[in-house]
């Protein structure tokens, strides 16, 4: 305590948050996660360590986590990940047993599909705070596939005018869609 007193209290309560955020989540999906690594590995000192390594990850990786409005889907895309760099690690061969490998790539779909929605909701907010003619610029060149020429002869302005409202609007997106 006396190390984030000296720097801020405000770190201190920040920190404090994040523990006490982190201890629930460590409760709420202990389990879930001790028996979703047991489908795929076998031996139980194995487990505990690959169980280890996911919230580990997840500690050091916590912004990631806080950001997200489904923290499910992060902690199973991590348990994923820390279950195929166990079996890069040990040099082994993922089981071949279609049941596994099917369950594996349905909880990769359902893990996908909530990050897309989860960034398609993001990139929605952020378009929608854009001014109204560089959002219609970027989508009409983006999903239209219309050329700045057509666009820029459209509303009588130069193509490097419209080039720029669209590298704008896309240099926002990208700047912002990492805040979240």
């Amino acid at each position: 305590m006396d190390i984030f007193a000296k720097n801020n209290n405000t770190e201190y309560y920040l920190f404090q948050d994040w523990m006490g955020h982190f201890k629930k989540i460590y409760s709420d999906y202990k389990h879930q996660v001790y028996f979703f690594v047991r489908k795929y590995i076998s031996g139980q000192e194995d487990i505990e360590d690959v169980v280890q390594e996911i919230f580990v990850h997840l500690w050091k990786h916590h912004t990631q986590l806080q950001k997200s409005e489904h923290p499910e889907a992060v902690i199973f895309r991590t348990a994923k990940q820390e279950i195929a760099n166990f079996y890069r690690k040990n040099k082994m061969i993922f089981n071949s047993d279609p049941d596994i490998i099917a369950g594996l790539e349905e909880t990769e779909e359902e893990s996908d599909m909530l990050w897309k929605e989860e960034n398609l909701s993001k990139i929605e907010r952020l378009l929608s705070e854009l001014p109204t003619q560089n959002k219609e610029f970027l989508l009409r060149n983006k999903l239209e596939n219309v050329s700045y020429i057509k666009i820029a002869e459209e509303n009588n302005m130069s193509k490097t005018a419209v080039e720029k409202r669209i590298n704008k609007a896309l240099s926002y997106i990208r700047s912002n869609l990492s805040l979240f």
